[in-house]
């Protein structure tokens, strides 16, 4: 059996004990409790957790993908030597202060629909995720019952070997008084005190096991191992078998499962995502178109503007022939460096603005077979997922027919060791009888013991392995784990 083939329904059943506090030291714990207890503490719960969230946040990347990128961008410097200032257009030598600013956006037009087929991928990644989470609850809700049950089973076989030694003990005690009054030979007493002491190491092995399986329940539930002595379970009443019915049909089961389990749901939306990385990696044989626009300004400390009186020259170029006048030439006006003041950064930053607007299309025509793979690659991981789910179902399948078979032959043996045991009671009281009038030996006596004590063992477990298998077939129909009928 496979404790990951659960109904994500049947944990539903944790929601009226998250409520509750738990105290190790006061607390005797139901198997209700404990599983609440272990969803809120398991490490491997919350891991799983965690990586939801992280599919999450790639969710969210392949929404921000979509959108215009923007940036803003702006500097500030100093340039020495020969150059040509970008705002003035002129040579500059000196020592000139400049700064920039701008902003630019970008936007993908058309790449294959790559972006959206990833959006959608990225949501149904994040959808597995969650059943996964789910998987992971039900993973340790059934590790959970099945340590419960293995606690309960053990308390049974120590109780077993507890009345075996209280038994051994009075017939030991009476031993005592029958050679104290000559009616027995002290050999029959030592060989009844021997058997007293094989008990009690029996009894000690049964107390060491059930000790064990506790720990390990509080190792699931991430409780302190120091507190071991203070934690203890509640025992419910499970002798009447016949209240526990077996289904007619384990289809019924199979059915559920296969309708509900979240490995079936995190199967699915794995072939579903595949799919969608085909059209992922085929996009790249279409071309892609992009646009971006920038808006940006800035300033120049070489930028002037003449702010004093120029003063007007006239330059003599000659004389008029015949009459001598003297011709000048065209006023020119004469600035001195005094007259000239660098530009106000504010009406730069006014007058320098500039735009720019572009469009670029990328036809892919070879790229190393980068594409041709990347699609035999999807289309094999698209077979793998399709192979994965079919391969799920079938493990559930056998699961619960395994499961279903498995109570039938529980609820048979279960029948067969309890004639046995009210056999082996009978046997044991008439063999006793004729131990205690001297009749048999110890060996006799012992043997017989031994019978009542194998058959008994066998009732409980026979028992508790059918309530179990009962309970995963109850779990794969969505149903709540408990003990109850």
């Amino acid at each position: 059996m496979t404790f990951s083939n659960i109904s994500i329904q049947a944990c539903l059943f944790a929601i009226s004990c998250t409520l509750l506090t738990f105290q190790t030291n006061a607390q005797v714990w139901t198997l209700d409790s404990c599983i609440a207890y272990a969803f809120q503490n398991n490490l491997a719960i919350q891991l799983s957790e965690e990586n939801v969230a992280l599919n999450g946040l790639n969710e969210t990347s392949a929404i921000g993908a979509m959108l215009p990128s923007l940036n803003a961008q702006g500097g500030h410097g100093y340039n020495w030597g020969q150059r040509i200032d970008p705002f003035t257009n002129q040579f500059a030598s000196s020592r000139i202060q400049s700064n920039n600013f701008g902003i630019a956006t970008s936007v993908n037009l058309f790449n294959g629909l790559r972006q959206v087929n990833t959006l959608k991928q990225a949501e149904l990644n994040t959808e597995t995720a969650k059943w996964n989470y789910q998987k992971m609850r039900n993973d340790i809700a059934l590790n959970v019952a099945s340590a419960y049950l293995a606690v309960i089973i053990n308390k049974e076989f120590m109780d077993i070997a507890r009345r075996t030694l209280d038994g051994t003990d009075r017939q030991v005690k009476r031993m005592e008084q029958l050679v104290g009054a000559g009616q027995i030979a002290v050999s029959n007493l030592n060989d009844l005190q021997a058997q007293l002491a094989a008990d009690n190491a029996s009894f000690v092995s049964t107390e060491n096991n059930f000790r064990l399986s506790k720990l390990s329940l509080m190792q699931l539930l991430q409780l302190d191992a120091s507190k071991l002595d203070q934690f203890n379970i509640m025992i419910p009443n499970l002798d009447e078998v016949e209240q526990y019915t077996l289904l007619s049909n384990p289809e019924i089961a199979v059915q559920a499962a296969l309708n509900n389990f979240p490995e079936v749901k995190s199967a699915t939306t794995s072939v579903a995502s595949a799919a969608l990385g085909q059209k992922i990696a085929a996009s790249g044989y279409y071309p892609s178109l992009n646009a971006s626009f920038s808006y940006g300004t800035g300033y120049s400390g070489a930028a002037k503007v003449i702010t004093g009186n120029p003063d007007t020259l006239a330059f003599p170029i000659g004389t008029v022939l015949g009459t001598g006048e003297l011709v000048t030439s065209f006023p020119q006006l004469s600035y001195t460096l005094d007259d000239y003041q660098t530009k106000a950064f504010r009406n730069q930053l006014q007058d320098n603005v500039n735009r720019s607007l572009f469009f670029s299309l990328n036809i892919p025509l070879f790229n190393g077979f980068s594409t041709h793979t990347g699609v035999k690659r999807a289309e094999i991981n698209f077979r793998q997922a399709e192979l994965q789910l079919e391969q799920t179902k079938q493990t559930i399948t056998q699961s619960v027919y395994q499961a279903y078979n498995d109570a039938q032959a529980a609820l048979a043996n279960y029948y067969a060791f309890k004639t046995s045991v009210a056999a082996s009671i009978k046997a044991f009281e008439w063999a006793e009888l004729r131990y205690e009038q001297g009749m048999s030996n110890i060996t006799e006596y012992a043997d017989s013991r031994m019978r009542l004590e194998i058959a008994q063992a066998n009732l409980a477990r026979t028992k508790y392995d059918y309530i179990f298998k009962l309970k995963v077939l109850d779990f794969y129909q969505g149903k709540a784990i408990t003990l109850k009928p």
